[in-house]
């Protein structure tokens, strides 16, 4: 009798392990988006569509930038609407790494625009993650 008790209880342990490893291999850190950028002088945008899969909920943007002078912005959209934007002014290398955000499950666009004198070349990654990480 023991010995049933002892084996339902080792299942039951698995069956929680199991479920808490699928959870954070699911919600584990990974980019959503990520392009890069070569812009030459004067202005232009590149947008990109992007989903927060399920049971994430929360998105990070790096814009590395390896070269040019220009003005950037980048944003988040949703029907047209910014939920977040960011602007510099670039002149050389540079990493912007944004705080972590909310964002609910679901389709958004990202945007990343220029305007200057210089170009600029750049590589942007937005990462999504959620649980525990």
């Amino acid at each position: 009798m023991a010995s049933k008790g002892v084996s339902t209880l080792a299942v039951v342990i698995a069956v929680i392990i199991v479920i808490i490893g699928a959870y954070a291999v699911w919600t584990y850190p990974r980019a959503v988006v990520n392009f890069p950028v070569a812009f030459t002088a004067g202005s232009d945008v590149i947008k990109q569509p992007f989903t927060v899969p399920t049971l994430d909920n929360q998105v990070q943007v790096t814009v590395t930038v390896q070269s040019g002078t220009a003005i950037w912005r980048a944003s988040i959209l949703t029907d047209n609407n910014t939920l977040w934007s960011h602007t510099a002014t670039q002149g050389g290398m540079t990493t912007y790494s944004s705080g972590w955000m909310t964002l609910q499950p679901g389709n958004y666009n990202f945007s990343f625009g220029t305007i200057g004198i210089g170009g600029v070349n750049a590589q942007v990654t937005v990462t999504a993650k959620g649980g525990v990480w």
